[in-house]
This record gives C-alpha cells, structure tokens and sequence, in this order.
C-alpha cells in the first residue's frame, strides 16, 4: 500500500503550495516567518512537551477525573488504534517535510487520561433522546447555550490536550475545538453531512465578542437562524412558472436627485461629527490593523455540507455562538483542515474562505489522510461545480483521480479507521432542562451586543417564570436602560412578554420609573386579555375578541392628568371597540366633564353616573333601510338643555346621510323634547308625533343602559388589573409532568420513616384476626390456633365463593344457550331470517363458556396453591411460633 507521504511526493497532479493554506489580511513573508520559527520550535520540544498557558485551566478540570471512573478506551489503545497513530505520524512527518511553512496539524492530542487519540475518533456521532435537538439551529443554539466558552490562552498555538465530548458535557466548559466536536458530533448524529473546522479568525469571533454587532432578530425561545439564516433552495434564480407583467421604469428628475444626494451627504456630516462614538462599525479594517496576532489566531468552527438533509448549500456553523452563515459570506480569514469522525482533509487551496471549494474528493483542492474517502472521486469529476478553470486543469484532475483509484484498487489492504473510543453522549433531562451553564453560581446565559444585553434563563428556574430578558441602551457602555424586554414561560395568569420603556422626565406615577409597560397574554385566560398597557396618561386593554361575551376588541382609558398613588383617577374618557356584537355595535365612548388638576377628582363610578357625552356607532344592517339604519348615537348629557343626536347610514348612491335631534326641555308639567330632523328623501313621509314620543322614551332608556353598561365595564377592568396585581405578588408556574414525577419523588423520599412502619401494620394479613392485647403480649397455644384456624377459614370462604360466582355465571350462560337453540329450532324455517344473527349469538355463547369454563378449572388450581401458601405463611409467622413448640 502506498502511505500518505509517497502519495504527496509521487503524485504528479498533487499540489505544493509555495505559501500554505492562504490568510487573508496577512503579509505572505510575515506569515512564513511566523509559522516557520513555530514549526522550529515544535521539533526542537518533540521530546519534552511542555503544556503552555493555555492548557493550565483545561488540565486542572482534568485533574479531577479519576481514569477508573471512565471506560478502558479513554486510557488505552488498541492495537489497530496504535496503528492508525503510526501511520497518521508518519502523514505528519512527511507533511512537515513537504510544507515546513505550513502551521504544524492537530492530528493526534491527548485526552483527558493523557493517551494520544487521532483527532476523527474523538467524535462520536449520537442522536439524542430530545426532539428539540434535531434540527441544525436548535442543535448549535443548545450547544452555545450549554456549555461556557472558553478561548484559547494562546491564541497562536494548537491545544495539547483535547477531551472527549462526554466530558466537554459533563463540564459545561469548553474552547473552541471542544464546542466544535460536540456540535459535529450531534449534527451527524442527526443525520447532517457535519465537519469540524481548524483555521483562523479575527479576535472578536475567537473570543466570541458579539459587543459590536447588532441584536439578532430571534424570537423569545431562542429559535430560528440567527445573523444570516441558511438559505433555501432555488432562490432569486429560482425560474417562475407564467408570465410576468413588465413593469413600467422610474422616471426620475436628475436635478432633484442631485439635490437629495447634496443634502444626505450634509445630514451624514452633521452626523459623524456629533456621534463621533458611534461609527466604530465602520473601523474593523483599523481595529484589525491594530491586532498584532491578526490572521494567526487559530480558531475551530463547523461546516455542514449541502447534500443531507435537505441543506440546500455549505454554511459554516460557530460552536460557540451559534450563528450561521453561508460559506461565500463567512468572517474566517483561512482554513488549514476540516475533519469528521471518517477521515482528516487538509487544505491544499490557495484562496481565501469566501471563495473556497469543499468538494473533499477533489484531490488538488484536499490532501487526505486515509484513502478510503477517495473511491467516489471519479464520480464528482463529473460535476461541474468542480471542474477548474482551463483544460489542462480538467486533465490533471483526472489524472490524480484515476491515480488515486488505482492505488487503492492495486493496494492489498486499506488501513480502516477504528471505531470512535468515546462513549455515545448523554444529557441528563434535568441538566437538558437546566440547559445554560452557571454563571456567577447562577444557572443563566448572558450575551452583551451593541447597545444591548440579552440574559436566558432555564424554565420555571426562577419563582416569576422568567426565560429572557432584552436590556436595550443608549449608549455604547451599557449604562444607561432605555427598553426592557422579558419573556415569560410557564405562567398560570397566560403572561407571554413584558416591554418596560423608560425616559427621563416621564413616569406612569411617582415612584415607578417606568414611562410605558406593556404587558402580552396568551390565549387562555377567564378575562380574555391578550394585551395590556399602562401610560402616564392612560391604560389600554386588548381582548381575544372571540372569547369575549360581547366581542369586546380594545379598551382605552384617558386620563385628564397624570397618576398618583395619594390621588383618585381623573378619568378623561374611555373608548371600547367591539367585533361581532350581537347588536353590530363596534364603537363605544364616555367622555367625562374636565378635572382641575389642583382639585380632587371624584371616584369613577361618581363620573360615571354623570357622564359629559357618549357615542354608540353601529356597523351596517342590509335589511333594513339605509335612512332607518342607524350608525351612530351620541348623548350630549353635559349641555343644558341634553340632546340626543342620531346619524344614519348612507343610503345607496347617496353623499348625505339623514339626522335626527332630540333636545330635552324642562317644564313644570315635566321633561318635554323638540325634535329636528334632517331627511334625505324629500317624499318620505314625516314621523308622527307618537312615533317621536316612542323613540324619545326608548332613547331615554338607552342612555340609562348606557351608563349601566360603561359602570360594569369598567368594574370588569378594575377586576383585570387587581387579579394582574395578585398574579404579580404570588406568580404560579404551570409544571411539566417531568418536573412533577420529580417533586413527587421527592416528597415521597423526605417522607419520614414512622409512617413506614404504620403502613406495614395497615396491611397485616393477620391485623383482623388477632387479638387486641396482641401488640403487647406474646399469644397463648389456642389463641395461636384460633387465630391460625379464623385466617384459613376466612380464605377457604372466600375462595369457594369465588368458584361459586364462575359456576353460576357458566351455567346461566349455558341455559341461556340451550334456550336460545330450542326456541331457533321451533321456529319456522321457511319464515325466518335471522340464521345470521343467530350464529353469531351461538358463536359469542359458545366463546363466552369456554372461558368461564378455563376460568373454573384455573381457579381449582390457583385455589390449592393459594390454600398451601397460606399454611407455609402461617407456621413461618413468628406471631405464631408458639404452634410449632
């Protein structure tokens, strides 16, 4: 078999690249000096290797694991794993030989035991038992969350030690080659085409610094893509089916775009000069410019190929954010290899990462490690995406291939890569259900961005059911709050989200810094909120509207001046919205007479009953006329003398609507009304003056309904808000039936040991029979007996009565069928119709009586041995000893 080494020296199409895995952003001699005097000093230490600073935090965690604790792979070899180590250092040796300006490979580190395991069979491909962890985001969102990163001390130098993932999990503390493993180890698992990434990256993605990017629009649960989602297949050079209109072209005045681009060039000047702060964004060119280690810090990511699952194109995955991106739009600077639990590719491209190619089967663009992965290599020539640029390029593709092929054709033996020497991972539910790692002793996640903080909490982890909260800012120290977001789970009052706003000068009352809250319900609550905010001015309630009674939508209530907790409400007006009344009324106010603000307000049910001005409107009714229908109704009850104006809805074809006034006058004989109208039909006949009586006494009643109806609307509201302030003070969480098989198992161990004891005496087979001085005294020689002869008797009786209840089921069963056939047989044949009916009854009966028949003779036998133990149980009874004296 041909090794690696002469593949790389005889292999007329293999690639030597002069400058090694290309850097962006970095001098090519800067480069190879750097790498040069680190592979120098790597072979003058091969003998004594020296941990560096990097490897003093992970070898103490390492310290703590006693080997005999962990299966025998973790701390030996196999013999065909001491071979693969051969033949991956002999690669190694070769490699050095061939490229010395290359940076040396991670090929064989040490675990957590101190034995050197090769790279690939540190990842163990599992499937986990959670449902949630079976998609790709959820996956590197779980593991981001899960475990705390921990970047390298050492940026420039490769680790010495990387430890299996079982023990990454176990930890929950891990750099950037730890998270990676995991994270590939559980994308494979299920079922993604998922590689582990050794390359470089600037200092903010090494030390997962995300302070200057901005917030990334994830939901509450922390789900979806974040910071460029995967895209789908197809996209803008997707074909459409049909045909398209031809939009007709812009026409746009070239003297006043000129002055639009003059005057946003000014606004961009008065801009940068009064935030000077703000515009670090546009400096990552001379913050780079700055990083003496910029292009050399080495770095870990994953990539997922397109082809499984349904990936429509390669993205690149950051273990320890979570974030994707596609591979065209990546922030590395270079790759030196990609690995998974098959085989180890080292890059042989000299391109930078927005242009590279993962076709790993290409032999000009990858060296590999063991040759097993090549045998499809023929069979990817023919696609087009890797076919190089020119003809002889395509040649000497070919040509590697086929060399490649025959090798391992020709080859006697191909060395296999043994199985993965770690065990298959396990998450504990409760740590899964924990799910963030500890934080200042406090389980949480915390995530600063710019102008804004994000924390996670685990579920019913803390007493109000907070999951997330949001911190926004307004300045770049994150000092000052500006916008507060919490997201809630769990809770028994339905409360989803909260946004608290705050701004100087403005509060909803003294001594309650907020200016605005807003409070989000999901569906299931008995008052059917769905929405509720609180104002300095006001309060605004929204209904499911389908749930509510009268199909209530929205509630908003106006205060004449601000609140304050010594002060009684200055109600101002208040407005509801209605959606499928039964009545079609979808518009409802009461608007109140002014307060001076130096004055006490009076109580709300006080305003109420003497309301300044109400309006009704209604939707349209199609069966009755339009000059009838009415569309709107105001009570003015605050002028002298009150009227009562009616508008109607617009008839077919018509601009002007007809109208109606009543005005109240007061007279000694009692209240009498004028009435003016206006009609739009002038042949319409002119109402009667009963037919205005009517109609004035029945508005009269409605507006007295009226002000029934806002008075228990509003005890409706006030009812909402003291419930609100209850579930505030004492929060109820819904529990999961995990979580309370686990509170049951718990009170049932802190249970204490006396009820024990009582509940063995609870179910004494021999409690009903013994006498009551039992407990103290030993039993006499006939007290023995009498008590022995009283248990065998009462199990005699119950087990005969037990046969007698099968026996007398079996025979009425039977006589019912005996019945049944000779009444079937005196019948007249020739008239009946019922054969069918009457085999299946004979059928049924016939099974029926043969059970109760194995029953019988099944209890015969049970009977006996249930009589024999009973008389063993009895003479080993140390209560009854004295009998066997």
């Amino acid at each position: 078999m041909a090794t690696a080494g002469e593949e790389m020296v005889d292999g007329e199409g293999a690639p030597v690249p002069g400058e090694g895995a290309p850097v962006e952003g970095v001098e090519g001699g800067e480069q190879q000096v750097g790498e040069a005097e680190a592979a120098a000093a790597a072979a003058e230490a091969a003998e004594e290797e020296i941990p560096s600073q990097a490897e003093v935090a992970k070898i103490s965690r390492m310290q703590s694991i006693d080997p005999q604790d962990l299966p025998m792979t973790y701390s030996t070899n196999s013999e065909e794993e001491k071979l693969v180590l051969e033949y991956v250092e002999n690669f190694r040796r070769q490699f050095v030989q061939l490229y010395p300006e290359r940076k040396e490979l991670l090929l064989c580190p040490r675990n957590e035991c101190g034995v050197e395991k090769f790279i690939c069979t540190s990842i163990r491909p599992t499937q986990l038992e959670y449902n949630e962890l079976y998609d790709l985001q959820a996956c590197a969102t779980f593991v981001a969350e899960h475990i705390q990163y921990e970047a390298l001390a050492d940026p420039v130098v490769l680790p010495m030690y990387v430890p299996s993932p079982t023990s990454v999990l176990q930890w929950q503390i891990g750099d950037c080659i730890d998270k990676s493993i995991v994270l590939a180890s559980l994308l494979i698992g299920v079922g993604y085409d998922a590689y582990v990434v050794i390359g470089y990256a600037d200092q903010t993605t090494c030390l997962a610094d995300e302070t200057k990017s901005e917030l990334p629009a994830a939901n509450a649960n922390g789900k979806g893509m974040r910071n460029g989602s995967v895209r789908e297949g197809g996209g803008d050079d997707e074909k459409k089916e049909g045909y398209e209109v031809k939009q007709r072209p812009v026409l746009d005045s070239n003297f006043v775009m000129t002055q639009d681009k003059l005057v946003r060039l000014d606004e961009e000047m008065v801009r940068k000069e009064l935030t000077p702060a703000d515009n670090d964004g546009n400096n990552e060119e001379d913050a780079a410019a700055e990083d003496p280690l910029n292009g050399l810090r080495i770095h870990c990511w994953v990539l997922v190929r397109a082809g499984k699952r349904e990936m429509a194109e390669d993205i690149f995955v950051e273990a320890s954010t979570g974030n994707t991106c596609p591979t065209d739009e990546s922030p590395y600077l270079g790759i030196e290899a990609v690995f998974n639990h098959k085989n180890y590719w080292v890059d042989m491209q000299q391109c930078p990462v927005k242009k590279m190619r993962f076709a790993l089967d290409d032999f000009q663009s990858w060296e590999f490690v063991f040759m097993e992965s090549t045998v499809a290599a023929p069979k990817a020539q023919n696609d087009e995406d890797t076919k190089p640029e020119g003809g002889d390029g395509q040649q000497a593709d070919s040509t590697v291939a086929m060399q490649g092929t025959e090798e391992i054709r020709e080859s006697d033996h191909v060395l296999d890569l043994p199985p993965s020497w770690v065990e298959r991972l396990f998450i504990d539910r409760a740590l899964f259900l924990q799910r963030y790692a500890k934080e200042n002793d406090e389980v949480k996640k915390t995530k600063d961005y710019r102008k804004s903080r994000v924390e996670l909490f685990a579920e019913n982890s803390l007493k109000h059911g907070m999951v997330q909260r949001i911190t926004v800012f307004s300045d770049l120290a994150r000092t000052n709050a500006v916008e507060v977001q919490e997201v809630f789970a769990n809770r028994k009052d339905k409360l989803r989200k909260r946004v608290r706003y705050y701004k100087p000068g403005t509060q909803i009352q003294i001594g309650q810094p907020e200016s605005l809250i807003q409070e989000y319900f999901d569906p299931g609550r008995p008052d059917a909120l769905m929405e509720l905010v609180e104002m300095p001015d006001g309060r605004e309630f929204t209904f499911y509207h389908m749930a509510t009674l009268d199909g209530m939508v929205k509630r908003i209530e106006t205060f004449t001046r601000n609140r304050a907790p010594t002060k009684n409400f200055a109600m101002h007006k208040v407005i509801e919205t209605f959606e499928g009344h039964e009545q079609r009324l979808n518009y409802r106010s009461i608007t109140f007479e002014p307060i001076d603000p130096n004055t006490d307000a009076p109580q709300v049910k006080l305003q109420i009953e003497h309301p300044r001005k109400m309006t009704h409107k209604f939707d349209r009714n199609p069966e009755v006329e339009a000059d009838k229908d009415l569309r709107k109704r105001t009570f003015f009850t605050g002028l002298r003398p009150p009227k009562i104006h009616l508008v109607f809805h617009y008839g077919q074809d018509r601009i002007t609507a007809a109208t109606r006034t009543y005005t109240t006058e007061k007279t000694i004989n009692g209240d009498n009304f004028i009435m003016s109208e206006y009609v739009v039909d002038p042949f319409a006949k002119p109402m009667k003056f009963t037919e205005q009586r009517d109609e004035y006494i029945k508005l009269i009643g409605e507006e007295k309904a009226a002000i029934s109806d806002f008075r228990d609307a509003d005890r409706e509201a006030q009812k909402i808000l003291e419930t609100r302030e209850n579930d505030e003070k004492h929060p109820q969480l819904v529990k999961s039936l995990y979580v309370q098989l686990q509170d049951k198992k718990q009170f049932e161990a802190n249970k204490p040991k006396e009820e024990d004891a009582d509940a063995a005496l609870k179910y004494d087979y021999l409690a009903s029979y013994l006498p009551k001085r039992s407990k103290k005294t030993a039993l006499t020689k006939q007290e023995a007996q009498a008590v022995k002869d009283a248990c065998l008797k009462a199990l005699k009786e119950r087990l005969i009565d037990r046969a007698h209840i099968i026996e007398t089921r079996l025979e009425e069963e039977q006589a019912a069928l005996t019945k049944r056939q000779l009444g079937y047989h005196r019948q007249d044949k020739e008239k009946s119709s019922d054969d069918d009916e009457y085999e299946k009854y004979v059928h049924e009966a016939q099974f029926k009586i043969q059970i109760l028949k194995q029953r019988r003779d099944r209890h015969e036998e049970i009977a006996k041995q249930k009589f024999k133990e009973m008389i063993e149980r009895l003479q080993s009874d140390p209560r009854l000893s004295i009998l066997n004296q």
